[in-house]
């Protein structure tokens, strides 16, 4: 009987034992579940703060981008309106020395034209004196 009494104790004691862990098991996984969730909090927040530095750096970045291609854009049309300004100005230089050039060769012409006309005249004149 003995041995019962010590069977059914035991039986008893074990119970109670399992009983008691399963209490400490869920307060400890209720108390897990919350810390967990305390955590997965403070991540997101983390998180979201990130990011939105992240937006704001990324946003200047943009900014800074575009005003210095539109710099470049801005000093890339000066530098092509200075390019046509002197190709301009080559071009009329160009024209201008021919036309000058083509100027002295017809007033050289002329003169030619008006030397011969005196140096025929004069032929014709004396031919004409000879003529008798």
């Amino acid at each position: 009987m003995l041995k019962r009494h010590l069977l059914i104790a035991s039986i008893l004691a074990g119970t109670f034992a399992v009983t008691a862990c399963s209490q400490q098991t869920q307060d400890n996984a209720a108390a897990t579940a919350d810390s967990a969730a305390d955590d997965a909090a403070a991540n997101t927040e983390a998180a979201a703060a990130e990011a939105e530095v992240a937006a704001q750096n990324a946003g200047t970045e943009l900014a800074e981008g575009a005003q210095t291609a539109g710099e470049n854009a801005s000093e890339a049309v000066a530098e092509t309106g200075d390019t046509l300004s002197e190709g301009a100005n080559a071009v009329v230089a160009n024209t201008a020395e021919a036309v000058a050039e083509g100027a002295s060769k017809v007033a050289d012409g002329a003169t030619d034209v008006a030397a011969n006309a005196e140096a025929n005249q004069a032929e014709a004149a004396v031919a004409e004196d000879q003529k008798y």
